[in-house]
């Protein structure tokens, strides 16, 4: 391809220089008819000029590959040509764009693998402590161990979802999604923790909602923003499910969120002030749940303040939202 495109440009080049050599040649053959010169003269003209002119066009060409090969060896010599400029411009920019692919490619390397290290600690630390309580004692409560094992699934889960993420391709589903029924699902599989945290769950207008989206990608997001919910609210607190206005609210009454820290809280690893306060948090759960509203057809918003609770919402588009009305 690149010898094609020199070549290319080397006839480009040659091309005033052909025009005036057919346009001599006219001129000389229009003399010979007006002033009856014979015609082996211009045929001798051709015979003796046209060789000089191919030897001429080859020894340029080869030049010019020298001094490309040259240029595109970095060794400093100057285009000369337009053809060169050319040439010398298409190379540095395919070249920067190389560059900037490696680099993008290396840090986005280098970020999963400190999600994965990151994600690898947590585990860790679920299995050291659940070590740590069988080392000390014969008979290890159930609480201890079931505690340990969620905690231990819940890393294992984000750091396989981040890592799906990650795929430049992600076959999404989207399908009508009975959103009660995804919460009410959810909420039974973390029921033991609602028991233990005595925590109260309620669900307001929620009947008949479907919404149009990937199941398992929105029940992860749900999951997620109910664990932020769950983690920072007081035992006995209340967690509310909203829906107003196209949008699921997923409202608690925890410690909520510094303003300063506000504009953060969807950063990569970043877990605020409010995160320093417990060993459980990575600053990962807004992070993926923002990046995968990014790709699909909802986005989130959180609003907070200090010390009243934090309020995580769902917005969904009209058009994918349906009301199904419940026959009494």
């Amino acid at each position: 391809m690149q010898n094609k495109k020199f070549w290319f440009y080397q006839l480009k080049s040659f091309l005033p220089l052909t025009i005036g050599y057919l346009f001599l040649l006219g001129i000389i053959k229009l003399l010979t008819i007006l002033y009856y010169i014979p015609k082996s003269f211009f045929w001798d003209v051709i015979r003796f000029s046209l060789p000089f002119l191919v030897i001429w066009f080859f020894i340029n060409s080869y030049q010019s590959a020298k001094r490309l090969k040259a240029i595109i060896k970095e060794q400093g010599i100057p285009a000369s040509t337009p053809i060169e400029a050319q040439l010398l411009h298409t190379n540095k920019l395919q070249r920067r764009k190389s560059d900037h692919l490696i680099r993008s490619l290396r840090n986005h390397q280098q970020e999963q693998l400190d999600h994965v290290e990151l994600y690898s600690h947590e585990i860790k630390n679920s299995l050291t402590s659940l070590q740590a309580a069988a080392e000390n004692n014969d008979m290890v409560p159930s609480k201890v161990i079931r505690q340990a094992v969620q905690q231990a699934n819940y890393h294992l889960e984000m750091l396989l979802n981040d890592e799906r993420l990650a795929m430049s391709s992600n076959d999404f589903n989207f399908e009508w999604v009975n959103l009660e029924a995804l919460i009410m699902t959810i909420l039974k599989q973390n029921s033991s923790i609602f028991i233990s945290r005595q925590l109260v769950l309620k669900l307001q207008h929620l009947n008949g909602i479907s919404v149009l989206t990937d199941k398992k990608w929105l029940r992860f997001c749900i999951n997620q923003l109910l664990a932020n919910a769950v983690k920072y609210s007081p035992n006995g607190a209340t967690i509310f499910f909203n829906w107003v206005d196209n949008s699921l609210q997923i409202i608690d009454q925890g410690t909520g969120i510094p303003s300063s820290d506000l504009p953060r809280i969807y950063d990569n690893g970043f877990s605020g002030k409010t995160g320093h306060q417990t060993t459980k948090s990575t600053g990962m759960g807004l992070y993926l749940v923002k990046k995968i509203t990014a790709q699909l057809n909802f986005d989130l918003t959180i609003t907070s303040k200090t010390g009243q609770g934090t309020c995580a919402t769902l917005h969904f588009p009209g058009n994918n939202v349906r009301h199904k009305t419940i026959k009494k």
